[in-house]
């Protein structure tokens, strides 16, 4: 599944790049009309994983989205564009991604799909470095150059690509003496990750993404341009988040840990303290003997992480060329479509 989406993903990168090629061959455009731009962009994200959501099974939309957990990412990008309706950008950003299950918004026994996802109990933190590259296509732009209409001012666009991040969950540990820490996930295998007993291998901190979005842009000056964008991300990882699989055996800890981790570890696996008060005897593991390894479902592997951004762009034209496509004051009047 997870190969088919990249695959997927890079076919229909390749296609978006070839016809790109013929399309800018057929109207004509020499390599003399080429512009640069270099631009900065932040505004606020949020990530879509097993943590966290809202009423209902757990989802990778905005449905799921928790408004309490939003962040920031920033970055610089630079643009070539070939064409006025078609371009090529490299982009890196930063930011930080976060969920929490006590975020879930339930009214219903904790037996059920939302309920029992809101007192799993697990959070986590995990910063974000990301870099990718993709394709802008301005519709509106490549129509106008086609009838000899002028370059609208605003331009609606499409943008998609596929890049690269790296993470770091981290979870809060609540220690014995009141005091909570933030402490590093992946160390402790919280699903058995490398244990022979599991079956479940480890884990990289870095991935493939997948951006696709739209945005906008308005020409203040010659130079100047401001953008609005939203971008949302697929992943190649389930485990951003710390959390895909199962519960394990907490005795697993004990035999490949030392026992100061394995004590937070067995925490992090399961840290709720709902389960004794609000359904008696209940146990997330679901061991039937102290020889069974792997317990009952702790998240969902059958569908991968997720984050989006919505983002404001100032960038920066470079090049003479520039100002004399500006001069040009027909193209400057406010489309009559968008």
């Amino acid at each position: 599944m997870k190969k088919r989406v990249f695959y997927t993903a890079l076919y229909t990168f390749s296609l978006l790049f070839i016809g790109s090629n013929a399309l800018q061959a057929q109207v004509g455009l020499s390599s003399s009309d080429s512009r640069w731009e270099i631009g900065l962009n932040i505004g606020p994200m949020n990530f879509l994983g097993d943590l966290g959501g809202n009423k209902g099974k757990g989802t990778i939309g905005p449905k799921d989205n928790n408004i309490p957990v939003t962040n920031f990412i920033g970055g610089i990008s630079a643009s070539y564009y070939p064409a006025e309706w078609i371009g090529f950008r490299a982009a890196v950003n930063l930011g930080q991604m976060e969920g929490d299950d006590r975020l879930v918004k339930q009214k219903t026994p904790a037996d059920t799909w939302e309920g029992s996802r809101k007192y799993r109990d697990l959070n986590f933190r995990s910063p974000l470095r990301e870099a990718y590259i993709g394709i802008e296509l301005y519709p509106t732009a490549f129509i106008s150059l086609k009838n000899n209409w002028g370059l609208p001012r605003f331009r609606p666009y499409l943008i998609g690509g596929i890049g690269f991040f790296s993470f770091n969950p981290q979870g809060l540990y609540r220690g014995p003496n009141g005091t909570n820490t933030w402490v590093d996930l992946k160390p402790l295998r919280t699903e058995g990750q490398g244990m022979p007993e599991t079956g479940n291998p480890e884990y990289n901190l870095s991935s493939y993404c997948i951006p696709m979005g739209i945005g906008i842009k308005y020409d203040i000056t010659e130079r100047l341009t401001f953008g609005i964008e939203l971008i949302h991300r697929m992943t190649g990882t389930d485990y951003v988040d710390d959390v895909s699989k199962w519960y394990i055996n907490p005795a697993l800890f004990d035999r490949y840990l030392t026992p100061s981790q394995a004590t937070i570890a067995k925490q992090m696996n399961n840290p709720s303290v709902f389960y004794p008060s609000s359904i008696p005897g209940y146990s997330p593991y679901g061991l039937r003997s102290p020889n069974e390894f792997v317990g009952k479902k702790r998240g969902n592997p059958d569908m991968n992480d997720s984050y989006f951004s919505s983002t404001f762009r100032l960038t920066w034209k470079i090049g003479d060329v520039y100002a004399d496509w500006f001069k040009n004051k027909k193209s400057m009047r406010c489309p009559q479509y968008f």
